[in-house]
C-alpha cells in the first residue's frame, strides 16, 4: 500500500525481542504494520469503497490490492499459526485511510480515535503473540502502544510534517498560537515549547498507565519492554534539556544515556 522510507527511523519494540519460533511471526506484522504507512488509492478508485473493500479482504485472510502479496500472506500466516485476531489487521487498514494524502485530526479526540485503529490493533497483536491475553494486561497494552506511538512522531514531527502528517490536534495548536509553518521549520517559540511540553505530558502519562505490564512478562519480554520504556522516558528528557528544538539536530541519546538506561532496565525501577 506504500513505501515506509519516511518512517523507517521510528522506533519499532518487539520487532526482534523474540524466541526463534516467534520472531518470524513479530516481523511479519510489523511488515503488515509498515506497508500501510503511505497508502496510495488507485486513481481510479474511490478512496471510501477502496479502503472499504481492502479492510474487508484483511479480515477475511485474502489479498489486498495495497500491500504486496508475501507481507499479507506472512502476517496471515502468523494470524493463522498463532490464533491471532485477523480483525486487528483490518482495523489498521482502516486507520491508513487516514494515511492517504494530508494527515490532519482537528482534536485531541479524532487523533486518539486513529491511534485506537492504528496502534492499538498492533499492538495487540504483539502482546497476544506473548501470551498477553487477559484483560487487564491488555489495558496497560493499549497504554504503551499511544505511549510509543506518540513518542516517535513527536521526536520526528518535522519529518512527518515533510510527508504531510501532522499527529498532534491542531486545536492545541491554535490554543498555543503555533503554526503548521513553524512546526516544519523551527526554531522554537514560546509558544512551541509550550505545545511540545503538552506533547511529552501526553507520552509520559501512557507510558506510566502502561508500566506495570512488564511485572507480568517473561524475562525476555520484560527486559525488552523495560529497555525501551526507560529508553522512551530518557528521550523526553533530553528533548525537555534541549529546550524542545526539535530542529537543530536529532533528538537522541549519549552513550552515557544509553548506558544508564541499560542499568535501569537491569536494576532500577524509575
Amino acid at each position: 500500500m506504500g513505501d515506509d522510507t519516511h518512517t523507517s527511523d521510528l522506533p519499532r519494540p518487539f520487532h526482534d525481542d523474540w524466541s526463534r519460533r516467534r520472531r518470524p511471526a513479530a516481523r511479519a506484522l510489523w511488515h503488515w504494520h509498515s506497508a500501510l504507512v503511505a497508502p496510495t488509492v488507485p486513481q481510479d478508485r474511490d478512496p471510501e469503497s477502496f479502503f472499504d473493500e481492502e479492510r474487508a479482504r484483511a479480515e477475511a485472510g485474502t489479498l489486498l490490492c495495497g500491500v504486496p502479496d508475501e507481507t499479507a500472506s506472512a502476517a496471515y500466516e502468523a494470524c493463522e499459526t498463532h490464533s491471532l485476531p485477523l480483525d486487528w489487521l483490518g482495523a489498521q487498514v482502516e486507520a491508513a485511510r487516514l494515511l492517504a494524502g494530508e494527515t490532519r485530526f482537528e482534536q485531541a479526540d479524532q487523533l486518539d480515535t486513529f491511534v485506537r485503529l492504528w496502534a492499538v490493533p498492533h499492538a495487540r497483536l504483539l502482546a497476544h503473540l506473548a501470551d498477553v491475553t487477559n484483560s487487564v494486561q491488555i489495558g496497560w497494552v493499549d497504554e504503551l502502544a499511544r505511549g510509543f506511538f506518540h513518542l516517535g512522531h513527536l521526536l520526528r514531527l518535522p519529518v512527518d510534517l515533510e510527508h504531510g502528517c501532522l499527529f498532534v490536534p491542531l486545536e492545541e495548536l491554535r490554543q498555543y498560537d503555533v503554526s503548521v509553518e513553524r512546526l516544519r521549520t523551527g526554531p522554537v517559540s514560546e509558544g512551541a515549547r509550550r505545545l511540545l511540553w503538552k506533547q511529552c505530558v501526553r507520552v509520559r502519562d501512557a507510558l506510566q498507565r502502561g508500566r506495570a505490564l512488564a511485572d507480568d512478562l517473561g524475562i525476555r519480554q520484560r527486559y525488552a519492554l523495560l529497555r525501551y520504556w526507560h529508553g522512551a522516558l530518557a528521550l523526553l528528557d533530553e528533548l525537555d534539556r534541549r529546550d524542545y528544538d526539535l530542529w537543530s539536530a536529532p533528538i537522541e541519546l549519549s552513550r552515557v544515556r544509553r548506558l544508564e538506561v541499560y542499568l535501569l532496565m537491569l536494576f532500577g525501577r524509575r
